[in-house]
C-alpha cells in the first residue's frame, strides 16, 4: 500500500505534464482569486460532505487553473496549486475510498494509471481509478487461473477415451427410450435430466426393469440398496464419480442463460465410459463442438416421429371446440388457472400443469390426466419438457410468453418443443396443433414446419477457483461475466446471485461466514425464486442463524401472514425445499420425518384447491367486474380501457371506488 507523500509526488507529476499541453479555450480572468476561493472549498469540506462527481469537478477545476498558471508564468499560483490544494484535493479522494480499494493502491496502481489511463488523474476521482485498476488486476488474475479453453478445467475427463452416442431426433421419437434401454444395463450408470419429474419417472422404470435405482434432485434423495443407477436432475451431477454409462436428457438446453452451463459442465467433465446424449437437431453443432473440444470420438442415432403431427386447417374455438386428449396451453399460472376454472364451468374436468406446482402435484395431475380421471390439461410451456402424456391435440390458447425482460411471439423451437408433444405413439395415429383465433393459427402454422436455426451458444459457469482471489465476491464475480469469451460460449446469468449477494451484503455484521468467499457462494448460489419476497426472507434468516444450531429452523406456514389460498401452500413448498437445500448446502440435520409430514401435508392442500372450485380463478376486469376474454393478457377489459384512455375523467374515479367496495 502506497503512503499520501507517494501520492502526491505522483499527482503532482500528473498535473504537471496535463498542465503543459495545448488545450482549447479556458477563462483566464480573475483565475487568482478563483485559485483562492478553490483553495478554501477544498479546505473546508468535510470528507462526507463531497460526492464523485463534485470531486471529479475539482479535479477538472485544478487542472484548468494550473494549465493557466503555467501559461502565464505564474510561479506562486503555481506553487499554491500543488503545495495547498492538492493534498487537500488528495485527503478527499482517500476519504472516499473503501478498505479495499486503499489495499489496492500500490505501485502497480501508478504503472496502470500512467499506462492506461494517462492523465486520467487529473479528470477522474481517485475512487474511479481505483476501481478500474481492481477490475484490471481481477481481469489478469482470472487469465491466470482459468483455463483459456473450459474443457481444461476437467483434466481427468481429458485423459480418458470417452464414447458418446448422440440420440438426435424431435419430440416424440423415442430417442430417449433408447438411451434408457441402455442405462439398464449398467453396472455404475448416471441419468441427468432437467426436471425431478423426469429423474423419478427414469428411477421408477428403472426398478421396473429390476436395475436397484436411487433417486438423488436438490429436493430430496431416495436411496436403494445395491444401486446400479442414479437418476438425478442436470445440477446433481458427480463429476468424481467414475461410470460405465451415462445419460445426458434434453441437451438443447446447453444454450439456456440460467440453467445451460450444468449440461456444459456435465458434457465436458462426466467421468463415463459410454455417454449417451439426447438433444434436437439444432443443437447438433454445439454438442458435437464440445466433445471434439475434449478430443473424444462420437456417434450419431438419427429418429424420426414415430407419428405424423398436424396442423389443424381451422382455428380453434373456445370453449366450443374442445376434446378429449386435448392440451391448452397459455404462459403463466393466472391464464391456466382461469381457462380451467372456465371448462369447470361447462362441465369439463382439467388437470392444471405450470412451472411453481410442487413436483409430486404436477405429477398427480399429470396421472389423472392419463388415467382418463380429467379429459383435458391446461399447462404452460412445462409440458414441453419431457412430460409424456397422452395428448391428442395441442392448442395454443396464447402465442405470446412474457419471458422475464418483455412480452414476445414464441420462438419456433418453443413451438415445435411443445407441439411435439401432441400424439402419443400406441394411443394414437397422428398428433395434431392448432391455435385460438386465425392469426394465432397462421402464425403457428407458418413456423410448425419452419427450420429450426440452429443453436449458436453454450453457457458456461462460474468457475469456483476464482473464490481463491483476494477479492470482494460480487467485484470477482462482475468482472468474471464482464470477459468476454471466444464463442460459442456465454457466461450463464448471474443476476439471481448478485442479487441475494446483496441482500446479504446489507446483513452482513450479522452473517457467520459472510468474508468467507466459499461459504457466502454456497449460499448466494442456492437456487431459490428470488421473485418471491417470503422465501428470499427465509434464506437471509437462515444466512443470519445457520451457525446457531445443529438444525436450521423449520419453516412455519404461520409466518406466511399476507398469502392466501393455493398461493400460501405453493410459497410454503418452496420453503420447504429451501430448508432442505440450504441444509444440505451447510451441512446441517435435516429433520426428514417432519420435512416429508409437512410436505404431504401442503401437496394436500395444493391438490385440495385444484380439485375444488376452479371457477374462482376466471380473471375478470378489477374496474367492471365482467369476465375477461380466454387468454387476455391483461387486468382491464377492452371497453375499460378504451373509456379509461379516452379522456372520461368520471369514469376513472367511478370505476376504482367500485373496485375498492369489490375488494
Amino acid at each position: 500500500m502506497i503512503d499520501e507523500s507517494e501520492l502526491l509526488q505522483f499527482y503532482v507529476a500528473q498535473y504537471r505534464r496535463e498542465a503543459k499541453k495545448k488545450g482549447g479555450y479556458v477563462r483566464a480572468s480573475g483565475y487568482e482569486k478563483r485559485i483562492g476561493a478553490l483553495r478554501k472549498a477544498l479546505v473546508r469540506a468535510g470528507i462526507h460532505q463531497v460526492s464523485r462527481s463534485i470531486l471529479e469537478d475539482y479535479h477538472r477545476q485544478i487542472k484548468n487553473l494550473l494549465h493557466i498558471a503555467t501559461r502565464y508564468r505564474n510561479k506562486g499560483a503555481v506553487s499554491a496549486i500543488l503545495t495547498q490544494i492538492l493534498p487537500e484535493l488528495i485527503r478527499l479522494d482517500l476519504g472516499l475510498l473503501l478498505p479495499e480499494d486503499r489495499d489496492s493502491l500500490d505501485e502497480g496502481f501508478f504503472d496502470y494509471v500512467e499506462k492506461n489511463l494517462p492523465g486520467g488523474v487529473c479528470t477522474r476521482s481517485l475512487f474511479d481509478l481505483c476501481q478500474s485498476y481492481r477490475r484490471y488486476c481481477i481481469e489478469n488474475r482470472i487469465t491466470e487461473l482459468v483455463p483459456s479453453r473450459p474443457e481444461l478445467e476437467f483434466p481427468k475427463a481429458l485423459a480418458m477415451s470417452r464414447r458418446f452416442i448422440l440420440h438426435i431426433g424431435p419430440t416424440n421419437s423415442g430417442k430417449t427410450f433408447q438411451a434408457l434401454e441402455r442405462l439398464k444395463t449398467a453396472r455404475n450408470g448416471v441419468y441427468l435430466g432437467p426436471l425431478r419429474l423426469l429423474a423419478l419417472e427414469v428411477y421408477e422404470k428403472m426398478k421396473d426393469y429390476g436395475t436397484p435405482c436411487t433417486m438423488l434432485t436438490g429436493q430430496e434423495c431416495i436411496e436403494t440398496l445395491g444401486s446400479r443407477v442414479t437418476a438425478s436432475t442436470i445440477e446433481m451431477a458427480d463429476l468424481g464419480e467414475k461410470y460405465d454409462i451415462a445419460v445426458i436428457d434434453e441437451a438443447q438446453m446447453v444454450h439456456d442463460r440460467d440453467r445451460g452451463h450444468s449440461w456444459t459442465r456435465a458434457i465436458l467433465g462426466l467421468l463415463a465410459n459410454e455417454i449417451h446424449i439426447c438433444l434436437s437437431p439444432a443443437a447438433q453443432g454445439v454438442i458435437t463442438h464440445l466433445i471434439r473440444l475434449c478430443g473424444d470420438s462420437f456417434e450419431i442415432l438419427r429418429y424420426e416421429r414415430k407419428i405424423p403431427l398436424c396442423c389443424e386447417e381451422h382455428p380453434f374455438e373456445f370453449p366450443d371446440s374442445v376434446m378429449p386428449g386435448d392440451a391448452l396451453i397459455v404462459f403463466s399460472k393466472r391464464s391456466v388457472l382461469d381457462v380451467a376454472g372456465r371448462l369447470e364451468e361447462r362441465g369439463i374436468k382439467a388437470s392444471v400443469i405450470y412451472g411453481s406446482l410442487p413436483p409430486d402435484i404436477r405429477r398427480r395431475q399429470v396421472q389423472m390426466f392419463a388415467g382418463g380421471e380429467t379429459k383435458v390439461a391446461v399447462a404452460t410451456d412445462a409440458i414441453g419438457m419431457g412430460l409424456n402424456l397422452p395428448v391428442r391435440r395441442i392448442v395454443f390458447v396464447q402465442t405470446e410468453k412474457f419471458d422475464g425482460t418483455s412480452r414476445r411471439q414464441l420462438t419456433v423451437p418453443e413451438i415445435k418443443q411443445i407441439a411435439g408433444r401432441a400424439g402419443r405413439f400406441g394411443l394414437y395415429d397422428a398428433g395434431y396443433v392448432t391455435a385460438m383465433g386465425q392469426e394465432a393459427l397462421e402464425y403457428v402454422r407458418e413456423r410448425f414446419d419452419a427450420e429450426e436455426e440452429p443453436i449458436g451458444s453454450v453457457s458456461l459457469g462460474f468457475p469456483q477457483i476464482l473464490l481463491d482471489l483476494n477479492e470482494s465476491l460480487d467485484a470477482i464475480l462482475k468482472v468474471w461475466h464482464g470477459v468476454e469469451t471466444s464463442p460459442p460460449f456465454v457466461k450463464v446469468s448471474i443476476e439471481d446471485t448478485l442479487y441475494l449477494y446483496d441482500q446479504a451484503s446489507r446483513r452482513r455484521e450479522y452473517i457467520d461466514g459472510f468474508y468467507d468467499k466459499k461459504v457466502l457462494y454456497r449460499m448466494i448460489s442456492c437456487p431459490i425464486d428470488v421473485k418471491d419476497r417470503y422465501v428470499v426472507a427465509l434464506w437471509l434468516r437462515y444466512c443470519e442463524s445457520y451457525t446457531a444450531d445443529v438444525s436450521l429452523e423449520f419453516p412455519s406456514i404461520q409466518d406466511l401472514t399476507g398469502l392466501f389460498g393455493i398461493q400460501k401452500y405453493e410459497t410454503y413448498y418452496k420453503q420447504l425445499d429451501l430448508y432442505y437445500q440450504f441444509s444440505v448446502r451447510m451441512g446441517k440435520i435435516i429433520d426428514a420425518k417432519m420435512l416429508s409430514k409437512a410436505r404431504a401435508r401442503t401437496e394436500s392442500r395444493i391438490m385440495g384447491y385444484l380439485l375444488g372450485k376452479k371457477t374462482n380463478y376466471i380473471s375478470t376486469c378489477r374496474y367492471c367486474g365482467k369476465k375477461l376474454p380466454v387468454g387476455y393478457n391483461f387486468g382491464v377489459c377492452p371497453q375499460c380501457f378504451a373509456m379509461e384512455h379516452g379522456g372520461i375523467g368520471s369514469f376513472s374515479k367511478e370505476r376504482k371506488e367500485k373496485m375498492k367496495k369489490r375488494s
